[in-house]
């Protein structure tokens, strides 16, 4: 570690400190303002808050962090940095210096409202709060990171007060600590504070099902209460067969059950976990096991679809940011997959889960609010890889070529989930289905463009021959034209994470760190909105 980085990290979290005190005054003066102005003082104290606890406990453990992790954080918040500048400066306008402020020690601001600027003010305002929520979300993910260092000290400094003050970032961040739970340093804390994840097969029984179209495995169930209440939520039954892994997956399901207990599904792309059901079936010749994950919906937003039925029933966008946002939800939901400790294995369009909120109709793609369930195929990232597959195309598709088929060669790591995404996000950009659906049944087959008319085994033979080089061909120039070179650098990117010229991702002697960091900060690196970069080149 160099000490001009430490140096450029302390100094970044300093003057985040020094403009967030300038920022909390100017909110301080506006709490009284109307009803408008205060709505958006308190979305920023709310998210200063949160920075405050997350500045400080990166200050007691900033020596534990890897030096690439140090740069990508320092980077981000000097850019964060920036749009808490531009929001306080706009803020000031909407204030004027207390005459009586004489005597007012060096750093300390006072303010009184001004009348009748808001109105002139609020588009700039909204935009600039807008841009920093963005970054605060961006170095969220660096931050969560953390979580993942195997460290007694992690543990002290997210339960040590803070500046006399009885809150920790342990109590005011909650997900922390699920995040923390299941590392072995906390097997003993996971194992007491994981009873109620598992739920009676009962509870199944009184809820009513609805399909969601193109997923055999995610189901929409409601229940009704007699006092007139609906809990509606998001079921993903994982088969087990044969009987031989239902202990791995039962622990795998209750680990990943236990750490998805947050109140984050916004900030993570993941849904709230309430528990999961276990069912035995012996009625076939080979009897098996039943494992349902029961996820909630988050209040507000409705009509849960997947993302292959939005791809494959709706327009292109009129708005070229809508799909930008998608596309960020989907990078979003896969990162912190695995800052949870887990490899997804089935990242692609049928996984993802999309809320429409209400009031910008059933089949806009502005307002959606997409979520990462699909996990029939989860595993913990230090778990054991079963070497299985099979030969469906609609799968093998977002699978990379050496996983593709009933027996892949290689064992499943990070960086096949990662090639996943980047199958989803050239969809997304391009605003098209890759698989078709027959509308009365029958077997899924491959879009025209990939000139696969075979099915079963010959299909995915031809799919595994040159199915990489037709989406890089489609990175390359179609996508290129439609969202712009750093889009299609990304994506491109994606697509060519395992291969051994890859820049950032190609040598796996970088990620060989204990914790399982640097490819998670790699990741960051990459799906994070623009900005200046020191590693490469690249769009970022």
């Amino acid at each position: 570690m160099s000490v001009e980085l430490a140096l450029g990290l302390f100094a970044t979290v300093d003057l985040c400190f020094k403009y967030g005190k300038e920022l909390k005054s100017v909110c301080s003066s506006l709490k009284n303002a109307d009803a408008e102005i205060a709505e958006r003082v308190l979305r920023l104290d709310n998210g200063w808050l949160r920075l405050t606890h997350q500045l400080n406990f990166l200050r007691r453990v900033e020596h534990m962090m890897e030096e690439e992790h140090r740069e990508v954080y320092e980077q981000t918040l000097r850019v964060f940095l920036g749009k808490l500048q531009n929001v306080t400066l706009i803020l000031r306008r909407l204030v004027k210096p207390r005459s009586d402020t004489f005597g007012m020690a060096a750093g300390d601001f006072d303010f009184a409202p001004k009348k009748f600027k808001f109105a002139l003010q609020k588009e700039n305002l909204d935009k600039a709060i807008e841009d920093l929520e963005v970054w605060q979300r961006t170095a969220d993910h660096s931050w969560f990171l953390l979580m993942k260092i195997a460290d007694s000290q992690v543990d002290e400094a997210l339960v040590a007060p803070e500046d006399n003050n009885e809150s920790t970032a342990s109590t005011a961040i909650p997900s922390t600590m699920t995040i923390r739970a299941g590392l072995e340093e906390l097997s003993l804390a996971s194992t007491t504070n994981g009873g109620g994840m598992s739920l009676k097969p009962e509870e199944l029984q009184k809820m009513s099902l609805s399909a969601i179209p193109h997923c055999d495995s995610i189901f929409l169930a409601e229940r009704c209460y007699s006092n007139g209440d609906i809990a509606r939520y998001i079921l993903n039954r994982i088969q087990c067969e044969p009987v031989s892994k239902y202990k791995i997956i039962k622990k795998d399901a209750r680990d990943l059950a236990r750490k998805l207990q947050h109140d984050e599904p916004e900030t993570f792309g993941l849904l709230s976990c309430k528990g999961f059901v276990t069912e035995h079936d012996t009625s076939g010749a080979v009897p098996n096991v039943l494992f349902t994950l029961v996820f909630r919906t988050p209040p507000g937003l409705v009509h849960p679809r997947t993302l292959r039925e939005i791809l494959t029933t709706t327009t292109l966008p009129d708005s070229l940011t809508d799909r930008l946002n998608i596309a960020q939800a989907l990078a979003k939901s896969v990162s912190y997959v695995h800052t949870f400790g887990f490899v997804h294995k089935n990242v692609r369009p049928e996984a993802y889960v999309c809320f429409t909120t209400p009031g910008t109709g059933a089949s806009a793609t502005g307002g959606q609010s997409v979520y990462l369930v699909g996990f029939e195929n989860f595993r913990r990232e230090e778990g054991r890889t079963h070497k299985t597959g099979d030969d469906a195309v609609e799968r093998n598709l977002y699978r990379h070529p050496s996983r593709q088929g009933s027996s892949p060669r290689e064992d499943y790591i990070m960086q096949h989930d990662i090639y996943s995404l980047g199958v989803c996000l050239l969809e997304v950009g391009l605003w098209k289905s890759f698989v078709e659906y027959p509308e009365l049944g029958g077997v899924p087959t491959l879009a025209d463009c990939f000139g696969i008319s075979e099915t079963g085994s010959q299909a995915a033979d031809q799919l595994k021959e040159f199915g990489e080089e037709l989406l890089l061909s489609l990175a390359r120039k179609e996508l290129r034209q439609c969202m712009g070179t750093k889009y299609a650098e990304i994506v491109e990117t994606c697509l060519t994470c395992l291969d051994a010229d890859n820049a950032d991702f190609g040598d796996e002697t970088e990620f060989e760190d204990e914790d399982g960091i640097c490819v998670g900060v790699r990741y960051i690196e990459k799906a994070r909105p623009n900005c200046p970069r020191s590693r490469t080149s690249s769009a970022c």
